[in-house]
């Protein structure tokens, strides 16, 4: 058996080396030490971009805002239309004024409340 010879492979491998050499960038070392370009950012879509936004902010705030209620003094309870009366008068009594339902089964010097 004879043995394969790679004298293909190698005529192929020397074209595409050829052909990259052929279509490689030339060397430029100047290049290396410039520096590098920012590409700038698109600023047309800046003016969109801000009314967009600024119609969405106006929206919100305007949708929250308080309907008109009732005045002030409509919302407060009237203070002095009542008549003068006691202090406390409309706090109920505590309960150590409270009468148990058993205190008339308590002998009479345990009672606190005498009638």
């Amino acid at each position: 058996m004879k043995p394969s010879t790679d004298d293909d492979l190698l005529a192929i491998f020397a074209r595409l080396r050829r052909s990259d050499r052929e279509d490689a960038p030339a060397w430029c070392p100047e290049l290396l030490d410039a520096p590098r370009q920012r590409p700038e950012p698109s600023r047309r879509w800046m003016p969109a971009v801000l009314a967009a936004s600024s119609v969405v902010v106006l929206s919100l705030f305007l949708g929250r805002m308080p309907q008109h209620g009732p005045s002030l003094s409509e919302a407060l309870p009237p203070l002095f239309d009542v008549p003068s009366g006691e202090l406390f008068a409309s706090i109920e009594p505590s309960l150590m004024a409270l009468e148990a339902p058993s205190d008339f089964l308590l002998p009479e010097h345990l009672n606190l409340i005498h009638p």
